[in-house]
């Protein structure tokens, strides 16, 4: 696959990609840049999830990557027995190549715009986007004044957008267009796939690791001071308990369960909860910002952390008795972004407790109303009242008499935005 991608670009062009996932190769095991040095170009892949990449010899050379270069902080850059940088990234060290990564203006408008076609045809009428970087916050501004991203789109912006925040004040939480910058995401961890988000106790299988938290206390406490005097919604990825946990102590040491009603910060993924953090998020009045697909796709959980540990992950129904706000997405492009399989994982629960299955109203309603709470829309959207958008999402059949194993099989035969009105095949 590489040797094709390389037949078709000249030597310093990079090949990027995204997908790779150790759990299904052979060997179980991360790819390092020997796998991958069968190319001269530079190349750099991802893995599914996002927080641990693979580049080869020329993408570290290009990006200036050696033995001498320092951990930063909250990354890891794995390294051979002598010290020499094996390939292997985790977290904020994925930082120090993808700088180098050229950006391709036009390439990079024709994805979002290819995406969010893909995403209408799903039934998905607003998107949370979670911006990656400057050019792409622009390009999305951009292609939803021209018309060429139907949804609605709620804007977070990444950590190293926060210093141009100030420029934007006439855009901050004001719908203009359907476009709106609302929030601002702060990673303390990394993924439970990756063995990078930051646990309790050790993995199960590698108790030499409880993974990492990419945020010291110390920082969080003045980023929350920052995204206060901006009027940003925070966003916290936090998906071991060790993150989440640092998360709500922080929230609540320096907002308080009053200021935090009022501004609702998220917790994104809020994946391992045990039942003490789920009523501390519910005194802070916190939102969590789940995806019930990850439910199916996490299938080597209980690998991960061990059978006592399992009936902690992903506790909807006991998040919702605390009385804790839930918008259900999909995280794309880390997971599906199928609602009818986020529906069905929600209402299933395949392999994993059933205790904790919600219903299909209770889910339906993670996706529509609970989203719109979460940023901030709650009078412009998420159900059908008189004075709110026409935003709509025809089935080929009633979710609420189906079966849970049909709701895999929903269909979309309309989408309609804003009163505009999208027909499927």
């Amino acid at each position: 696959m590489l040797a094709k991608a390389s037949s078709t670009k000249l030597r310093d062009n990079w090949i990027l990609g995204r997908g790779w996932d150790q759990e299904m190769l052979r060997e179980r095991r991360y790819p390092d840049r020997s796998d991958i040095d069968v190319v001269a170009n530079p190349v750099f892949l991802r893995r599914i999830c996002g927080h641990v990449a693979v580049a080869n010899s020329a993408a570290l050379t290009a990006a200036g990557v050696n033995e001498n270069t320092p951990e930063p902080f909250g990354g890891e850059i794995e390294r051979d027995s002598i010290g020499k940088p094996n390939g292997i990234l985790k977290e904020r060290a994925l930082e120090i190549v993808s700088r180098s990564v050229p950006r391709d203006e036009t390439e990079a408008r024709q994805a979002l715009v290819v995406a969010s076609e893909k995403l209408l045809a799903q039934g998905v009428t607003a998107l949370h986007c979670i911006v990656e970087d400057e050019q792409e916050f622009k390009a999305l501004r951009e292609l939803k004044k021209e018309g060429k991203i139907e949804q609605t789109i709620y804007v977070i912006l990444p950590l190293n957008m926060l210093d141009q925040v100030s420029s934007m004040e006439d855009e901050l939480g004001v719908w203009a267009n359907g476009f709106r910058i609302g929030g601002i995401k702060v990673f303390l961890d990394g993924s439970l796939g990756a063995r990078t988000a930051a646990l309790g106790h050790p993995y199960d299988d590698d108790p030499g690791s409880s993974g990492m938290l990419t945020t010291s206390r110390e920082q969080l406490s003045n980023l929350i001071e920052k995204a206060g005097e901006t009027g940003l919604q925070l966003c916290l990825h936090a998906i071991g308990d060790r993150a989440v946990q640092l998360g709500v102590e922080t929230l609540n040491e320096s907002l308080g369960p009053r200021d935090c009603r009022k501004s609702r910060p998220r917790i994104e993924h809020a994946s391992l909860l045990s039942p003490d953090l789920i009523k501390k998020m519910a005194n802070l009045g916190l939102v969590a910002s789940v995806q019930p697909r990850f439910i199916y796709s996490d299938n080597w959980a209980e690998q991960r952390l061990g059978r006592d540990r399992i009936q902690y992950l992903y506790p909807f129904k006991s998040m919702l008795r605390a009385g804790i706000h839930l918008a259900a997405g999909s995280d794309t492009p880390s997971d599906d972004p199928s609602t009818a399989e986020g529906l069905w994982s929600a209402v299933s629960r395949p392999g994993l407790s059933p205790s904790e299955r919600l219903t299909p109203s209770e889910a339906l309603t993670c996706y529509t109303r609970g989203a719109a709470y979460a940023s901030f829309s709650e009078n412009d959207e998420g159900t059908l009242e008189l004075g709110k958008w026409a935003n709509l999402t025809i089935l080929d059949r009633d979710p609420f008499e189906s079966p849970p194993e049909a709701l895999r099989k929903l269909r979309v035969v309309q989408t309609i935005v804003r009163g505009k009105v999208f027909r499927w095949n």
